[in-house]
This record gives structure tokens, C-alpha cells and sequence, in this order.
């Protein structure tokens, strides 16, 4: 796999990075495994305790100009080591797709979130994407002035937007689809398939914009692609058995990995883990995201036959790790199809690459 050369005053070896983590996707390693330096969230941390001329957190979420400033003047104080890319995506967070659709959201300092508004299964609203509404016309703004302004600077993605019964939970909430599954099952799978019939095309709007500017397909999640890149999820698996996940989550997920060419799956916790053998399935799936959570869920040690069973089924796998698990994860692990992401801090990263190079 190749794709244009970049130059990047930010990060001088993106070249080599971009070729493991290609390398990554067909379960190869070029001299070691990928490595992102990340703390969880970090996208949305920045947004705290911030001033300014707003008189709510949705304007500042929408504000083009100051997202893009306050990303690039980040630029200045960072060192990218290892795979970790400066990367602008358009953050309206992860309810965007249902924003597009005209739903409205309550935004804070951290996120956003969706309140139910559907009623009626056999009464639905049209649900058609519209261009003209403030929230995609920020996108459309955010994505236009960051590829005007990212020369040799930053890489830009696309923003973070999920289709299928995650969107639908957004629109029926969640509670009342389980009795839906249970009670009106076909009217619930017509509105699941009706919410998906936009999105390769809105995805392809964004795509294609980065395309013309020379980029690469790339979301929050980092991984770079010179094809199409997309973000597989279902997070409401985790209220349901396995047996509705295949019939009421599945149909839409396949439609959908099936038009992109590097499909990540992001397998959030162990709810949604309980799913594994059937994502595992999916047609053009190149890797698992493994979120184990926090508390008791966070050691990483304990989700080995997981992590273990997802490279035996031939792909690869983005592991969440603390620093202090690192040699012990390193000595029980197989290196092939494995992507580290450790919130490591500067003063320990060039020895957390020495400690991953003689893996």
C-alpha cells in the first residue's frame, strides 16, 4: 500500500509512521509495532473551563475559527513520537450524523447528547440529511478553512459520525428500542435501515474534500488511510444478547463495512465484547479497538484471550495500556497485529519506542 509522500514541520517522520501503521492493517510489522501516545478523551478535555465571547457551550462548539486556532496553537508545544499524527478532525462529538438529520442536542463543556425524539414507530419524521442546518454547515466550514490552513502543518479528517442502531438510539432512546425489539420488531428495523441510507454518501462529501486537498481518510481515531477509512461500532450491543445483536445490528454494520476499505471496530467494553465471534465476521475488517473501561475493567492483563483470540481470527488489534503493563503485556503477547496506544508522557516516550522495537 503507498500513498503521496508528506512533509510535515510537525512531525518530520510521518513517512515511515504512516508505513507501519499500513503495515498494521495486513497484520505486518515493518521494524516494530505501532505506538500512539494518547490519554483518553484528550480530544474533549481541551474543551474545559474555556472563555470567550459565547453565550452557550453549542456556539463554542461551532465556532470554525476558534476550534481551528485553538488545534493549531496546540501544534507549538507538542512532539508527535512514535505513531501519533497531528491530525484536525471537525469535533461536534459523536452524535453528529443525528445533528445532520436536524435532532437537536444539548451540548456542554466535554460532549453532546441527543434527547429522544421519535414517539411513534409507524410515524416517523423524515429524517433526511439537511445540508442547510447549522450543524453540517460548520462541518462543511471547520473542514474547508483547516484544509485551506494545514499545508505542511497537520493532517485533516473528517468528523466522527455513526449510523445504524447507535444513531437510532439516539433518535427512539435506548430503553424503549429493547421493548422494541421485543414488541415491534420489523417498524424498528425499518427505521434502522431508513437512518442508513445517507451515510456513505455524506461520508463520501467529507472524503472527497479531503481527497482534493491532498489528504488522507482519517477520523478521531488517528489511523490514516490513502483509501477509505471508517470507525465500525455498536454500543448499544450492550443492552442486548448476542442472538439480537446478529438480527437487529449486524445487517446494517455489514452494508456498511462493505463500502470502505479499512473498517476498525470499536469494541466498547466488555457489553459489547460479549459480540465478538460476529464481529469477527464482518466483511472487510482489518481491526478491533479493545475499550476494556476503567476500574475493575482496566487492567489490561485480564483481556488477553480477547486480545489473543482477536489475532488468531487474523486481525489486528489497538490495545489501551498503562505505562506499568507494558513488559508485563510485551512477555505474554505476540507483536503481530498489535497497536499500542499508552498515555505515556514525553519525558518516557523515546524509551517506551527503544522498549517496543526489541519486542
Amino acid at each position: 500500500m503507498t500513498s503521496p509522500e508528506f512533509n510535515l514541520t510537525s512531525k518530520p517522520d510521518i513517512n515511515e509512521c504512516l508505513a507501519r501503521i499500513y503495515a498494521w492493517y495486513e497484520q505486518k510489522i515493518i521494524d516494530r509495532p505501532p505506538v500512539r501516545f494518547h490519554h483518553h478523551n484528550i480530544e474533549y478535555e481541551r474543551h474545559r473551563t474555556v472563555e470567550g465571547p459565547w453565550e452557550t457551550p453549542e456556539q463554542r462548539w461551532l465556532d470554525a475559527e476558534f476550534q481551528i486556532k485553538t488545534f493549531v496553537e496546540s501544534l507549538d508545544n507538542t512532539e508527535f513520537k512514535g505513531e501519533t499524527f497531528p491530525v484536525y478532525w471537525p469535533n461536534i462529538s459523536a452524535v453528529a450524523y443525528n445533528l445532520f438529520m436536524g435532532q437537536s442536542a444539548v451540548f456542554d463543556d466535554v460532549t453532546a447528547w441527543t434527547r429522544a425524539c421519535i414517539d411513534d414507530l409507524e410515524k416517523l419524521p423524515d429524517l433526511k440529511i439537511q445540508r442547510d442546518n447549522r450543524f453540517f454547515r460548520a462541518v462543511d466550514e471547520m473542514t474547508d478553512r483547516a484544509l485551506e490552513i494545514a499545508g505542511g502543518k497537520f493532517l485533516v479528517g473528517y468528523t466522527d459520525m455513526y449510523a445504524g442502531i447507535d444513531c437510532v438510539a439516539g433518535l427512539r432512546d435506548s430503553g424503549q428500542m429493547c421493548l422494541d425489539i421485543i414488541m415491534t420488531p420489523d417498524p424498528l428495523k425499518a427505521l434502522i435501515e431508513k437512518v442508513w441510507t445517507e451515510y456513505v454518501e455524506i461520508y463520501n462529501h467529507f472524503d472527497s474534500k479531503l481527497k482534493r486537498g491532498g489528504q488522507l481518510s482519517v477520523t478521531w481515531m488517528n489511523l490514516p488511510s490513502p483509501e477509505t477509512f471508517n470507525v465500525l461500532a455498536c454500543d448499544f450491543a450492550t443492552l442486548i444478547s448476542p442472538d439480537h445483536f446478529e438480527e437487529f445490528c449486524l445487517p446494517s454494520i455489514r452494508k456498511e463495512a462493505e463500502c470502505f476499505t479499512h473498517n476498525v471496530f470499536h469494541l466498547d467494553g466488555p457489553g459489547v465484547g460479549k459480540n465478538i465471534d460476529a464481529v469477527l465476521e464482518l466483511p472487510n475488517l482489518k481491526a478491533v479497538q479493545w475499550v476494556q473501561g476503567y476500574g475493575d475493567d482496566a487492567p489490561i492483563m485480564q483481556w488477553l484471550p480477547l486480545i489473543h483470540k482477536i489475532q488468531a481470527a487474523g486481525k489486528s488489534v489497538i490495545v489501551d495500556l498503562q505505562l506499568d503493563e507494558l513488559d508485563e503485556f510485551i512477555s505474554k503477547t505476540d507483536p503481530t497485529g498489535i497497536m499500542l496506544w499508552i498515555p505515556a508522557e514525553p519525558k518516557d516516550q523515546d524509551e517506551v519506542l527503544k522498549r517496543v522495537q526489541k519486542w
